[in-house]
């Protein structure tokens, strides 16, 4: 059995419970943007894929994969992000489709293969319902009321702290992660994850600062790049130090940027990054409030405009700096 999961905290909740389900598991952590490439390494094993969104760009591809794999292994999808155009649930040809777009990956996981709203590993999918602003399912508020929300709180957050100051690619670290909480270990038990979280969390007022300063806005967009730092959070103080619609953090990785988007006031911006990203030949998607997007250096500014453009038009506003 192979794991495919988002390398984020929801994503490691996610395969720590499918970990604990499936002891013998291999677990790989994984993007939208790197998915059908992980895919083609499948031979003849079976594969639960977690919390990672299908891109437009490459969906016929992807699902030509899965059904590949599918023919003669067990395939199963959770995943609680918007479908591309021109897919639906009943035509992933996989064996397992479990999504819901109001509910994270970790309570559909628990969900599907525990259910018990007072087994010990409800706290873990908590921390994934919280580390994905989901944590306001009747699910999950049900899992909550078996649990101290204090010390829960306390763990949730050491974990989301833990595994922003280890490192986006520190996969090794994350798998060791997810081991222990597979084994319901909390957080706030591990020395190394402790030590990262509070490291990240001294540093959080000089790195939102930095974005504070270093913001630049083009019209509905406000946008930096290169912040040594979470692109999340340096998306969402973009932001409101731009004071715009769109928060946009990139981080140069070769001849490419990666970023994360968040917006507010928006329901579509999953739709509007998949479509300007692809249109410059990258690849993007995500949620209605909250993407990312992979682009070619030397197009970063015409994903910018391209943004603008369509947050305007979908919106019939006028930007504050045109």
């Amino acid at each position: 059995m192979i794991i495919f999961a988002h390398g984020d905290c929801d994503g490691i909740c996610s395969a720590a419970i499918l970990l604990h389900k499936f002891r013998d598991a291999k677990l790989f952590f994984t993007s939208p943007a790197g998915l059908l490439n992980d895919l083609k390494s499948i031979s003849n094993e079976d594969l639960i894929i977690v919390d990672i969104a299908i891109t437009s760009r490459f969906k016929d591809e992807i699902c030509g994969e899965l059904k590949r794999i599918s023919t003669n292994n067990m395939v199963m999808y959770f995943d609680h992000h918007p479908l591309p155009p021109g897919l639906n649930e009943m035509n992933i040809p996989v064996n397992v489709v479990f999504r819901d777009e109001y509910a994270c990956a970790s309570e559909l996981v628990f969900r599907y293969f525990i259910g018990d709203i007072h087994h010990d590993m409800g706290r873990v999918m908590l921390y994934g319902c919280i580390g994905d602003y989901r944590d306001d399912t009747e699910f999950s508020k049900t899992v909550l009321n078996c649990w101290d929300k204090r010390e829960l709180y306390l763990d949730a957050g050491i974990l989301i702290e833990g595994i922003e100051g280890a490192g986006k690619r520190n996969y090794d670290f994350k798998r060791a992660i997810a081991s222990k909480l597979s084994n319901n270990i909390k957080p706030s038990l591990n020395d190394e994850l402790v030590k990262y979280a509070l490291n990240e969390a001294s540093r959080s007022d000089e790195m939102r600062l930095y974005v504070k300063r270093n913001v630049k806005v083009h019209g509905c967009v406000s946008y930096i790049l290169d912040v040594a730092w979470s692109l999340g959070k340096s998306a969402i103080y973009a932001r409101v130090y731009g004071e715009t619609i769109i928060g946009v953090a990139g981080e140069s990785r070769g001849e490419y940027i990666d970023m994360s988007i968040r917006s507010i006031g928006l329901k579509n911006l999953n739709e509007i990054v998949s479509m300007v990203a692809e249109n410059l030949g990258g690849v993007g998607g995500g949620h209605r409030d909250a993407a990312g997007a992979r682009v070619e250096k030397s197009k970063f500014m015409d994903f910018i405009h391209g943004i603008n453009e369509k947050v305007k038009a979908s919106m019939n506003i006028q930007p504050k700096n045109p």
